[in-house]
């Protein structure tokens, strides 16, 4: 029985290893075809692939009666071409998508299903009856005293022209408040054409913070409102948090939770940590330097060291250095007795665990001698 398990396993590790090596060698290109419906439209696509032995080449989708192998075998350079014809008029609109594909064949000619296949999708994009808009909006974070453009991005999908396209955008600072009007050029789009209608906004009038945009596009009669969120910086780094309780005559390790509230990369920021005892410090210290990322959160840190400090609640100042500035909090930090446990917890190291294994190792090994011994 644990002969054939065994066989098993290694002919499944073969079968794994062959699967990962066939699907490593086989590639195809170009990895995508786009193509505008057009009526009648007709084009030949040349493909290639790197291996050529025992591969099989199949078309598959709701078109692929539209799309055809030139030859029926594969050149000895790895090269074979597509053919499209499609016809006057397709009725499903949007993304039709055909799958030109390599699969790996068996020894007896026929392909080998599920080994290793790997596809190139034909996209053929049919317009949508009369006016049809795909409607996108963009707006990007920026910093106080700077202009951003807020883009609106239109797609015509349809067989018709998209007239008098525009959109005006509402500006809400975080309280739900109006804080701004943009207006947005109008532009005609014709079908499979693609359009940005752009406003400036200037961001010098407003304070840092959150902000919510509303475009409101209005084209031929239709109209559709989108939304998007953004956030105006300052150079500024907040301290979040901190770690608030230490124990007596310990080394502990000091966290201060920072984030930056500037959208650009902010380097060498670091912390100086004074600690008073009433009027009188006690202990200072700094931490590493760390970078932040536009609107990142993260973790500077340094160990502090109680010895000679008796419990009870000491002041703290916690001074940020960034860019030529500070950011400062002024707070309470603790100082306890460690409670001793005694918990089996605390012999589970390591070195324990290992020395458990080998002592229940060797216990097994001789209650199966013994066991040897008596029969």
């Amino acid at each position: 029985m644990k002969k054939n398990l065994i066989v098993i396993f290694v002919l499944f590790l073969i079968l794994l290893m062959m699967h990962m090596g066939i699907v490593n060698a086989i590639g195809i290109s170009p990895s995508s075809i786009k193509i505008d419906f057009q009526p009648n439209y007709e084009e030949t696509f040349a493909f290639k692939t790197e291996r050529v032995e025992n591969i099989g080449i199949y078309i598959e989708g709701g078109l692929a009666e539209y799309v055809t192998l030139e030859e029926d075998n594969m050149a000895k350079d790895g090269t074979f071409v597509i053919k499209v014809k499609l016809p006057a008029e397709i009725e499903t609109p949007g993304k039709n998508r055909v799958l030109v594909g390599l699969i790996e064949k068996g020894s007896g000619g026929g392909t080998v299903a599920g080994i290793a296949s790997i596809r190139t999708p034909i996209d053929i994009k049919v317009p949508y009856p009369g006016v049809y808009a795909e409607i996108g909006f963009n707006v990007n974070d920026l910093n106080i005293n700077e202009t951003a453009n807020f883009v609106v991005t239109i797609n015509n999908l349809g067989k018709e022209d998209i007239n008098n396209a525009k959109a005006a955008i509402d500006i809400f600072d975080s309280d739900e408040r109006l804080v701004e009007k943009l207006f947005t050029e109008e532009k005609n789009i014709k079908p499979n054409a693609r359009e940005n209608l752009m406003a400036l906004f200037d961001s010098s009038e407003h304070a840092a913070g959150a902000y919510k945009a509303i475009a409101h596009v209005t084209y031929a009669d239709k109209s559709k409102d989108l939304e998007a969120n953004f956030k105006m910086g300052t150079l500024n780094v907040k301290i979040i948090n901190y770690t608030k309780t230490f124990f007596k005559d310990k080394i502990g390790k000091f966290g201060i939770e920072i984030e930056s509230r500037w959208n650009g990369k902010i380097n060498d920021i670091f912390a100086e940590v004074k600690v008073f005892n009433d009027t009188k410090e006690v202990s200072s210290f700094k931490t590493v330097s760390v970078s932040l990322e536009p609107w990142e959160k993260k973790i500077v840190s340094t160990f502090w060291d109680t010895e000679g400090l008796g419990e009870g609640t000491y002041d703290v100042e916690i001074i940020l250095f960034y860019e030529g500035q500070t950011t400062k909090l002024n707070d309470v930090i603790e100082i306890i007795t460690e409670k001793e446990e005694i918990s089996i917890l605390k012999y589970l190291t390591t070195t324990n665990l290992l020395i458990a294994a080998v002592l229940l190792l060797i216990t097994i090994n001789i209650i199966i001698i013994a066991k040897k011994r008596k029969k």
